[in-house]
C-alpha cells in the first residue's frame, strides 16, 4: 500500500473574534496563518462567547503529489495524528485548484477562502490523542486523486463550518493533531492508498460477422476488428496494418503480413 506525505507547507488558518458567524466562516483571508507548526491543539475549531458576540473559525490546508497517480485508486486512507484536543466532528473537504499552496508549495492566508462544499469525507464523529486517526477518503476523492497532480485538502468542522451553521452561544468545539513539522515522519499527515488497476480493452463479439468475413475479408477497420476474428477462430488470424478495407487475405493460416501505411493515402 503506498503512502503519500503531505507537503511541508501545509497550515492551520485562523478567524479570530469576528462579530458574526458569516464574518468568520466566510472570511476572505486568514487573521493568523502558520506552516511551520510542529503542532497545534486546535488545529479545527469553531467557538461562540456566550453573548453570540464572537465567533471563531479555523481550519487545517495539506497538500498531496498525486502526479505519479494515474489511474483511480481502489481506497485511500487520509492519516492524521492526534494532538491533545479530540472534540472531532469534522469533514475532509477539496480546496479549490485557484488556492496558492499546493504539493510544493506553501498555502497563503488567502487561501482561507478557497475550501468547497466538495466533500472528500464523511464526517468523523471520533478522535484519538497521540496515534493516527484514519479516514476513509470517498469515491470523488479517489477520482480526483487519478486526475489531478496537485491533490489539495482542507479539515473542517462538520456541523458548523461545513453545514454553514452558526455555533451556539458558549460553544467550543477543537481537535488538534501533528503537522508536517514535527521532526521526522512517523506523525507525519499521509494518505495511504491502494492502486487501481487499469481496465482491460473489451470487444463485442456480435460485431465480428459485419468487421471481418469468414473469408479473411476485413470489411471495416475498426478499433478491435482483428481481435473479434480472433475470437471467432484464433486459428485463421491473419495480421495485416496499413492497408484499407476490404480486403481480401487468403493462404495458409501461418502466412502473416506485417505492413507500414500511409494515413494520407486514399
Amino acid at each position: 500500500m503506498p503512502d503519500i506525505y503531505a507537503h511541508s507547507g501545509d497550515a492551520y488558518m485562523r478567524v479570530d473574534d469576528e462579530a458574526t458567524w458569516a464574518g468568520a466562516r466566510d472570511a476572505a483571508a486568514a487573521e493568523i496563518i502558520s506552516t511551520t507548526a510542529v503542532k497545534y491543539n486546535s488545529s479545527i475549531r469553531v467557538s461562540s462567547n456566550i453573548g453570540g458576540t464572537q465567533y471563531d473559525c479555523y481550519r487545517y490546508f495539506a497538500a498531496f503529489d498525486t502526479s505519479g497517480i494515474t489511474v483511480k485508486p481502489e481506497s485511500a486512507t487520509l492519516k492524521l495524528y492526534g494532538f491533545t484536543y479530540t472534540d472531532a466532528q469534522i469533514i475532509v473537504i477539496k480546496v479549490n485548484s485557484g488556492a496558492i499552496g499546493g504539493s510544493s508549495t506553501d498555502y497563503v492566508a488567502t487561501d482561507f477562502s478557497q475550501t468547497s462544499s466538495t466533500s472528500y469525507s464523511l464526517e468523523v464523529t471520533s478522535w484519538a490523542d497521540e496515534a493516527y486517526n484514519e479516514i476513509t477518503l470517498n469515491d470523488t476523492a479517489l477520482t480526483d486523486m487519478a486526475s489531478l497532480s496537485e491533490f489539495k485538502i482542507a479539515v473542517i468542522d462538520h456541523d458548523y463550518d461545513f453545514n454553514n451553521q452558526a455555533p451556539p452561544n458558549g460553544l467550543t468545539r477543537r481537535t488538534g493533531l501533528y503537522h508536517v513539522d514535527e521532526a521526522g515522519t512517523s506523525k507525519d499527515p499521509l494518505i495511504s492508498y491502494v492502486a487501481g488497476s487499469a481496465s482491460g480493452l473489451t470487444y463485442s463479439q456480435s460485431e465480428a460477422t459485419d468487421l471481418v468475413g469468414d473469408d479473411y475479408t476485413i470489411n471495416n477497420f475498426k478499433s478491435g476488428s482483428l481481435s473479434n476474428q480472433y475470437e471467432r477462430n484464433p486459428e485463421q488470424v491473419p495480421f495485416s496494418l496499413g492497408i484499407r478495407g476490404p480486403r481480401h487475405l487468403r493462404g495458409r493460416t501461418t502466412s502473416y503480413s506485417v505492413t507500414l501505411g500511409d494515413k494520407n493515402k486514399k
